[in-house]
């Protein structure tokens, strides 16, 4: 061998190698990726395991470099599941090569997963060491934005780019899929299906939550009870919180990109706060509950001020990680917020409290595991045990049913209060009006004592003046020049003093007793007899009670008594009379009973006038009277007491 030319050659051959590996690198990563038969694709199918990823944190990457970039075929963690917040902030660009053996171009649709605002494809070719950006090409579809046509030429294997925008929201998720075009319609609808029944859940507790609307609307209207308009408010976002996310599941539409970015978090913490302010006026915290009551108001504060931080971010910066973490600030306070009312209650032993504090506890406990599963998606594996929204929901399920036996031992509190309100006015009323009675009897008897003073000062003495005067002139004149008309004015006299005095005694109010009554009638009756043959006796019960008895029923007594005692000295021809009383704690019984003819009840008219004003005076004080024979004649009174 000659040595001396293979070492002269050797130098261009290192030389031509170098170039050979220089003109190669680029294709050799594209080689190394496995490619992807587009003619072998029925309807769909997942490439991530096919495609590899890289992370442009610094937003610097050009297309002209994309063939010497570091793309790795290992896959993040965690980001098939969702990318976290720092990884939000970063360009993803994926690489992957498509193949199409067959004879004509086939198009496919290029779906890298949800969500993002900005998508972008590039290929490689081969054959000028150029990357080549193609054209946007959108489906016709609602969820248009989320996809990218690829046509695939005949013959031809190339390597393909996509730059990918993420939206600043904590759900983007990474699932690299190829879609037939005549499948896309279909596939579309089924992309967006979550796997498990979430959706139905959703919209039973969105159905719920409308129910609770109405509920508190009617309860404003009705009664207008202001608390419950803010538990209408508190439904409602919470209800389109929901709704949206499961009308939008998914959805590749600009809305559900605001949505999600920052709506989603403004609507929670609106139904947060609502709810704190009808929280605060349902179990009057400011007058009952006085540290919660400025915990709670503290709550409405810090959200007041996470909405406005979170906007200014949002809206003013790209920091999402900053963003992201407000939000988590925020949802942490609730949750502390939510354990402070839970001890408080437990420390009050209020039964309203433990109520709410049990549904809050259950709220509390779903709601921290949604927290969970928004920074650790795997930590339950697949399923609805991965989704944080199905947690909320069940919490928010068990919130309301306790909510509602809170609200349910609320209303029948309100209604025992109201009871006991009405109970206290009526008797409040009945009081005044007894009060006002009662200042009417005493002005009535004021005024009968007045009188009967004014009676016994002026008239008494009046008239005793005119019955002596007579008695004068009678015994000046003599008995022999006497005129009748003298006697007729001294007769008149007395008999005018005994019906004033009679007069009197019946308005004097403190004569309005029982035993009074009884002695004053037994006075009048031995008196009444003393100038008559008549013998009268009178018994009564060795002990009558001081009973109070109206003014009103004295005077009826008495004279129907008064009327009787004259009966038995006109009618009777006896030669004795007997007044019998008798008291019990219920009635007074008077009976008057003569020894003398009887009456003949046939012949009552005679009687007619004095005996019915008897009868109808006694039934005007709830009286009766009767009278009957019993050798002799006998009249009974009967009044109750």
């Amino acid at each position: 061998m000659n040595w001396t030319k293979a070492f002269r050659a050797y130098p261009f051959r290192l030389l031509l190698l170098l170039m050979t590996l220089q003109v190669s690198r680029s294709s050799f990563a594209s080689d190394s990726i496995p490619a992807i038969n587009v003619a072998r694709i029925t309807l769909a199918d997942t490439i991530e395991r096919r495609v590899r990823y890289f992370a442009d944190a610094g937003h610097s990457l050009q297309p002209g470099q994309l063939p010497s970039a570091p793309f790795t075929a290992g896959i993040p963690p965690n980001i098939l599941r969702q990318l976290t917040p720092a990884q939000v902030k970063k360009d993803w660009w994926l690489q992957f090569r498509l193949q199409n053996p067959a004879d004509t171009s086939i198009a496919v649709y290029f779906l890298p997963g949800y969500y993002f605002t900005d998508i972008r494809l590039y290929r490689y070719n081969d054959s000028t060491h150029s990357v080549e950006t193609l054209p946007v090409l959108l489906p016709r579809i609602a969820d248009s934005i989320g996809y990218r046509k690829i046509i695939v030429p005949p013959h031809s294997t190339y390597t393909y780019y996509a730059r990918l925008k993420p939206v600043k929201t904590s759900v983007v998720v990474i699932d690299a899929r190829l879609i037939r075009d005549y499948a896309l319609a279909f596939y579309s609808k089924t992309y967006r299906m979550p796997a498990t029944n979430v959706n139905m859940y959703t919209y039973i507790i969105v159905g719920i939550l409308s129910m609770m609307i109405f509920y508190s609307l009617a309860v404003f209207l009705l009664n207008g009870t202001l608390e419950f308009l803010y538990n209408a408010c508190y439904a409602f976002f919470m209800g389109l919180l929901f709704f949206l996310n499961a009308y939008f599941y998914k959805a590749t539409v600009p809305f559900n990109y605001f949505f999600q970015s920052y709506l989603d978090f403004m609507i929670q913490c609106l139904g947060t706060f609502f709810y704190l302010i009808f929280l605060r006026k349902f179990i009057n915290a400011r007058k009952n509950f006085p540290l919660l009551h400025r915990l709670l108001v503290a709550g409405q504060v810090i959200i007041v001020l996470c909405i406005a931080l979170f906007s200014w971010v949002n809206f003013g910066t790209d920091n999402f990680v900053l963003q992201d973490m407000i939000e988590m600030i925020t949802k942490y306070q609730w949750w502390l917020t939510t354990m402070v009312f839970i001890i408080y209650a437990i420390i009050h032993k209020n039964r309203l409290l433990n109520y709410l504090a049990v549904g809050h506890f259950f709220y509390m406990c779903a709601g921290l595991v949604s927290l969970l599963l928004m920074q650790f998606p795997a930590l339950f594996g697949r399923g609805i045990w991965r989704d944080s929204l199905f947690y909320y929901e069940l919490g928010l399920t068990i919130e309301l049913v306790f909510f509602l036996v809170a609200l349910a031992f609320k209303n029948r509190r309100d209604l025992e209060d109201r009871a006991r309100e009405r109970e206290r006015l009526k008797l409040e009323n009945e009081r005044k009006e007894f009060e006002k009675q009662l200042a009417i009897i005493e002005a009535r008897q004021e005024e009968r004592n007045r009188i009967s003073e004014d009676m016994h000062d002026e008239l008494g003495s009046g008239v005793t003046a005119i019955r002596l005067m007579s008695e004068i002139v009678k015994a000046k004149m003599g008995k022999a020049n006497a005129l009748p008309e003298i006697e007729k004015i001294s007769n008149s006299a007395n008999e005018l003093l005994g019906k004033m005095n009679t007069i009197i005694w019946t308005m004097t109010s403190s004569n309005d007793r029982v035993d009074n009554m009884v002695a004053y009638i037994r006075a009048y009756a031995l008196e009444f007899f003393e100038s008559t043959t008549i013998d009268c006796h009178f018994i009564s019960d060795s002990d009558i009670p001081s009973t109070e008895i109206s003014s009103e029923k004295r005077r009826n007594i008495f004279l129907c008594v008064k009327e009787a005692l004259n009966n038995v000295v006109k009618h009777s021809k006896a030669t004795d009379v007997r007044l019998k009383v008798s008291v019990e704690p219920k009635r007074l019984e008077i009976k008057i009973t003569d020894n003398g003819a009887g009456i003949n009840m046939a012949r009552l008219r005679e009687f007619g006038n004095g005996l019915n004003n008897m009868k109808k005076r006694m039934q005007s004080i709830d009286g009766s009277f009767a009278i009957e024979n019993k050798e002799g004649t006998e009249a009974t009174l009967i009044i109750p007491l």
